[in-house]
């Protein structure tokens, strides 16, 4: 009964995010507020035909942990060009970045809450500081400068030392 509540609760609030989807959720499914773990199996089929933006978001569910999920997937509805530039992320930071996690979240100004921007992080051990200061130059020099062009309003990539 619970879990069928908590689940309601965030059907009704994910019903800004998006007026054409409806989502059937059991109730293994759901996983602590991870909107993108959601089983795309279980999602209704005129979705899944929505040119694989539902695959594309699974994807970033998998390749980082996202922080505030519904607030991120209501930034990417609203930004759909950082989808493919996210996938891509993945792909080159690993090149610098092997192992460390991910952490990818919606920063908003406490200033001027309209102002909003995705903030990739990647969490380097705090033993480790100049070796990855030196990895996130090479990433910016050989991809994310250029990769940057058109998209840098709405996303940064940095470190987080842990």
């Amino acid at each position: 009964m619970l879990l069928e509540k908590r689940n309601t609760k965030l059907l009704d609030k994910s019903a800004d995010i998006t007026n054409r989807q409806k989502l059937y959720i059991d109730n293994n499914s759901v996983q602590k507020d991870n909107w993108f773990h959601i089983k795309t199996e279980q999602l209704h089929k005129p979705l899944l035909k929505d040119t694989g933006w539902t695959y594309k978001l699974s994807k970033i569910g998998f390749f980082y942990r996202v922080e505030n999920v519904i607030d991120v997937h209501r930034f990417l509805q609203k930004h759909s060009n950082l989808i493919d530039v996210l996938l891509e992320a993945h792909r080159q930071i690993r090149k610098y970045f092997p192992t460390e996690k991910l952490r990818l979240k919606l920063y908003v100004d406490p200033e001027s809450p309209q102002w909003e921007k995705l903030v990739l992080s990647i969490c380097a051990s705090a033993e480790s500081v100049d070796q990855a200061l030196n990895q996130l130059d090479e990433l910016d020099e050989n991809w994310w400068i250029d990769a940057s062009l058109g998209v840098a309003v709405n996303l940064c990539i940095h470190l987080d030392f842990e």
